[in-house]
């Protein structure tokens, strides 16, 4: 085991203590309502939160195919929900073309050779298959919104989220540490101030429960993460490594913000029930999976600027 990952090992651990800590102060001073299993919404997201970490960093930290095989997963499950969620599930060729061609822009990814060519090729394929499709069901009802819904499912579901797998790839295992406890501790961070000091409704149309103070609270986690986390990507200066706590922190809840777009349309609160205390995969993926491709790039740039070596 590499430094990255012990020192990675030891801050789940004492992050895992103080969380277990602060929701057993807080739940003996203030109780809260009971939900699924006996158990408050705290310790249920603490309890899945302890699964979570342990199935998504080991694959992370082999690489190479373990890796591909979970953001698959994870991809199908997102996807699924998705689909759900904007009724394309009821239509078999919509379906199944969203299936199919986000398994091959996740598939593309494990192959260096193939990777370099097709991944920024294949969509363009994808988008064309997907637009003359009522051409040859000969069906035009409804067309423009089965179209965008699987164009839409695909590429952010298939193409977006298939960057980790070229982030972990180009620059290894520390890079996912990064991006994923920034975003983690965003989300945490924005959670606790927005309950805490929470007064100003941020945009009440898209998602009620949303401030100002705890969307100010998630920025400030990301960036703190972007202190902590430093170790992770060793080459960056700790002026690079804030900046990309910034560009995380924004980009972070603004993948929130979209998905919550969504399901405000179809009027539900969670993607689906998969996750206890979290509500679906797509719930607890939306903030990653929009953050994805700027940690990607902004690495990218900065390798090319000798930043990154």
């Amino acid at each position: 085991m590499d430094l990255t990952a012990k020192t990675t090992l030891y801050i789940v651990i004492g992050f895992s203590v103080i969380g277990f800590i602060f929701i057993l102060i807080k739940e003996l001073l203030k109780p809260s309502e009971k939900e699924a299993f006996g158990l408050s919404n705290l310790w249920l997201r603490y309890i899945s939160w302890l699964v979570i970490a342990p199935l998504f960093l080991i694959p992370a930290y082999f690489g190479k195919p373990y890796f591909n095989i979970l953001i698959m997963i994870i991809a199908a499950f997102c996807l699924k929900e998705y689909f759900k969620l904007t009724k394309l599930w009821e239509f078999d060729i919509y379906k199944w073309e969203g299936r199919i061609f986000s398994f091959l822009l996740l598939l593309v990814t494990l192959s260096n050779f193939v990777t370099k060519y097709l991944f920024y090729i294949l969509p363009i394929f994808v988008i064309l298959t997907v637009l003359i499709t009522p051409v040859f069901l000969r069906k035009t009802e409804e067309a423009t919104r089965h179209i965008s819904i699987t164009i839409l499912g695909i590429l952010y579901f298939g193409w977006l989220f298939s960057h980790i797998i070229l982030l972990r790839n180009r620059f290894g295992f520390g890079s996912v540490v990064f991006l994923c406890s920034l975003v983690v501790l965003a989300d945490v961070m924005a959670y606790t101030i927005g309950k805490l000091f929470g007064k100003h409704k941020l945009i009440p149309q898209i998602s009620p429960n949303k401030t100002i103070e705890g969307s100010l609270g998630g920025l400030l986690g990301a960036i703190l993460g972007g202190f902590i986390f430093r170790y992770a990507l060793p080459n960056l200066p700790l002026s690079i490594c804030l900046f990309l706590g910034v560009v995380i922190g924004i980009t972070s809840q603004l993948g929130d913000l979209v998905i919550s777009v969504i399901k405000r349309d179809v009027r539900v609160k969670d993607s689906g029930h998969a996750i206890p205390g979290h509500g679906g995969v797509l719930d607890r993926c939306d903030s990653l999976i929009f953050s994805i491709p700027f940690m990607y790039y902004l690495l990218f740039v900065f390798k090319l600027l000798n930043y990154y070596i």
